[in-house]
Parts: C-alpha cells; structure tokens; sequence
C-alpha cells in the first residue's frame, strides 16, 4: 500500500487566521482614514465658515483617531511577529503600520486648524484669514480629495489613483506658496494683524502638510503593491 505523505494539518488553519487577520487590520487603517478625512474636512470648515460646532467636532473626536493609531500600530506588530510574513504580505502589513503614522499626522494638523477656528471665534481678528480664504479653501479641497484619494488606493490596492496624489501635492505646494505671498503682502500693510496672521500661516502649512501625509500613504501603496521603494527608486526592491 502507497503512503501518501500528507502536510501539517495545522498549515491551512494558520494561512486563513493570517488572511483574516490582515484583512482586518486592512479595513481599520481605512475606516481611520475616512475618519481623519471627515475630521480635516470639518476643521476647514469650521475655519472658512466660522462654524464652531464642526470646530468642536473635530477636537471631541480626536481621541478617537488616537485610538485608532494605536490599536492599528499594536496589531499591525502582533501581525508580523507571529506570523512573520514575507514579500507582498509583509509589504502590505508595513504599509499599513506607516499609512496609520501619516493619518493619525494629518488628525493632529485638522485639530491645530479646529483650535485656530475656536480662537476665531471667540474674538481674534479675522483679517488675514479672510485675506487668504481663496487660497485656504482651494488647499482645503485639494487636501482632503488628495487624502479621500490616497485611503481608496489603499482600500483598493489602486496604484493609478495612488499615482494621481502623489501628482497633486506640486499643485498644493505653489497654492501654499502664493498664500504666503498674499499674507505677507497684508501683515506688511498692517501689523496688528501680526499674531492672527501667523496663526493663518499655520493653518496654511497645515493643509499643506495633510497634502505630504496624503502623499507619503500614496507611496506606501505604491510600495505595497510594487515593491518599490518610489521615495528612493535608486534601493533594490523589497521581499
């Protein structure tokens, strides 16, 4: 009679604990995204339209963007050190643990920008922000579509619509660039201004700087799905 060597039992049972597990992981770094881009959304609005309860808003649910991170953080590294995987699920895993850096980043500029729109509306002048409302509200939209963006390539392994961030964020830049053109153009007419325009200027290098975390996840993806390293293209490809 022929033996048919049969493999450990157990190795079916641990690759589909595996899947689930990083599918898991996979949907909780997108629902922290969608969370981080309502709490940006809600930060400009508050500032553009002197709306205190989306400022609010924003500041209640920090904490639970914290939260997110940390959870995310703890099971993305009980992930790699159990299971040890390797290749695209080990690039997968590390790009959601980087992508949940970048978001939990870009929550803590949207609560800069809420308190910003607190003081505002509690007396501060509003002189230079109105001077720059074109500009903030163009930086505003292309940050959370840029942000919208970057967490649907990473829900649909999109690397197209990853590709199309990273592109955005020169436009974001030279709006950022002619916003301080135009601040500097009010704060040298006028110096009373000179607290609240730096407070604007802030703001303004908030949304710029949700456009980079917008970015840098785009990347991830991009590695994720690739292997490539599209921040320093010239390194060997991982796994």
């Amino acid at each position: 009679m022929t033996t048919l060597l049969q493999g450990d039992p157990t190795e079916g049972h641990t690759s589909r604990a595996f899947d689930s597990a990083l599918a898991e992981l996979r949907l909780s770094v997108v629902a922290m995204g969608g969370l981080v881009v309502d709490q940006v959304a809600a930060a400009a609005r508050a500032l553009l339209s002197a709306d205190m309860d989306a400022a609010r808003l924003v500041l209640d649910r920090e904490d639970r963007v914290n939260r997110f991170e940390q959870r995310v953080d703890h099971d993305a590294f009980q992930l790699i050190a159990l299971h040890q995987p390797v290749a695209g699920d080990l690039r997968m895993a590390r790009a959601i643990s980087r992508a949940t850096v970048e978001f939990e980043r870009a929550g803590d500029e949207s609560k800069k920008i809420a308190r910003f729109a607190l003081r505002l509306g509690e007396g501060e002048p509003q002189g230079p922000v109105v001077a720059v409302a074109r500009y903030l509200r163009h930086m505003a939209d292309l940050s959370v579509d840029m942000l919208r963006d970057a967490v649907r390539a990473l829900d649909e392994s999109d690397a197209a619509m990853a590709f199309t961030v990273e592109l955005r964020d020169a436009e974001l830049d030279r709006e950022f660039q002619a916003a301080l053109r135009q601040i500097l153009t009010l704060v040298m007419e006028d110096q009373r201004y000179l607290k609240t325009t730096i407070d604007t200027v802030l703001a303004l290098k908030g949304l710029e700087r949700i456009g980079d975390h917008a970015k840098n996840v785009a990347e991830q993806v991009r590695f994720m799905l690739s292997g490539e390293n599209v921040r320093h293209p010239m390194l060997q490809r991982d796994g």
